[in-house]
């Protein structure tokens, strides 16, 4: 067990900054980083500190971020999710990460949980400075996901988005959706998500629960199942049998076209699930022996 101490980052990226705590284990002189950031709407102080803690006193430096527009970094409207911005935002911090004499720039590792596993599996192959990536339920196929939508809310849900869409370039204020909610239209609209996001939303935090609609249109067209046959780089990948959300179909396909490459757990778990009690500790423990497995403290 090492001690750690947790220090700010500010990353500049144009116009606006990236906020980061910079989880540094003492008497290492260039460990080995992992770089954390959430997934859909979600705070870095939603359940993964729980991680990042764990990860630092096992002997690796972490980098949890927050993307710009959401909690600690910059940018307006508030709230604003972009896909394009969020893959910039990871090879922003990923590209600052490389030039930090405090870290061993040889040994970085992505971490990634729903959406933001999404975005590593996009991100591993193209990324020449990562060395391997852990993701635990990652957003895989936004087209598959579409089809668990309600059809017969799906329209209204596509009118709020093209309206959003439209009116942010003629400067209107952002049309927006409820990340989850108990019985209306929302953006991840299952049975189980009210309740399981919720449990992981942390109240010391502003959080409105809503997020402009535009990126509706983008999350049914990410589809990083397409691009995984390129990684050649190991894989930790953790996916729920139970998912509501990410059918498990995908991600055993996904995980097959990674193939000779990952490490695939599937566990009999939902979506929401790994970020409490049990599911929690065994991620954490299989995460860290992948870590030991591959990377190594230095």
């Amino acid at each position: 067990m090492y001690a750690y101490t947790v220090e700010p980052l500010y990353i500049p990226i144009g116009q606006e900054v990236i906020a980061a705590d910079f989880y540094r284990p003492k008497n290492l002189k260039k460990p080995a980083v992992i770089i954390m950031a959430h997934g859909f709407a979600c705070l870095r102080q939603f359940k993964l500190v729980s991680y990042a803690q764990k990860i630092a006193q096992a002997g690796y430096a972490v980098i949890l971020f927050d993307y710009r527009f959401w909690g600690g970094s910059t940018g307006f409207p508030r709230e604003l999710i972009s896909l394009q911005n969020q893959l910039d935002d990871w090879k922003t911090v990923v590209s600052y990460v490389a030039t930090q004499k405090k870290i061993n720039p040889k040994k970085i590792v992505l971490w990634g949980t729903s959406l933001s596993g999404g975005y590593v599996l996009s991100l591993a192959s193209e990324l020449k400075s990562v060395q391997a990536i852990m993701v635990q339920v990652p957003y895989v196929d936004g087209a598959e996901t579409a089809k668990l939508f309600p059809i017969q809310q799906l329209p209204k849900a596509l009118k709020i988005s093209s309206q959003d869409y439209m009116g942010a370039k003629v400067g209107m204020l952002p049309r927006t959706l409820p990340v989850v909610h108990p019985f209306d239209l929302c953006f991840i609209p299952t049975k189980d998500s009210y309740n399981g996001y919720m449990s992981i939303v942390n109240p010391d935090y502003f959080w409105s629960g809503e997020v402009p609609a535009r990126v509706f249109f983008n999350l049914i067209r990410f589809r990083p199942i397409q691009t995984v046959r390129s990684i050649n780089i190991p894989v930790l990948f953790i996916a729920a049998k139970k998912d509501s959300f990410i059918p498990i179909e995908s991600s055993r396909e996904t995980a097959t076209n990674i193939a000779p490459f990952v490490q695939y757990h599937e566990w009999d778990m939902a979506h929401f699930d790994i970020y409490h009690g049990k599911w929690l500790e065994k991620s954490i423990l299989t995460q860290l022996e992948f870590l030991h497995q591959h990377i190594g403290v230095s």
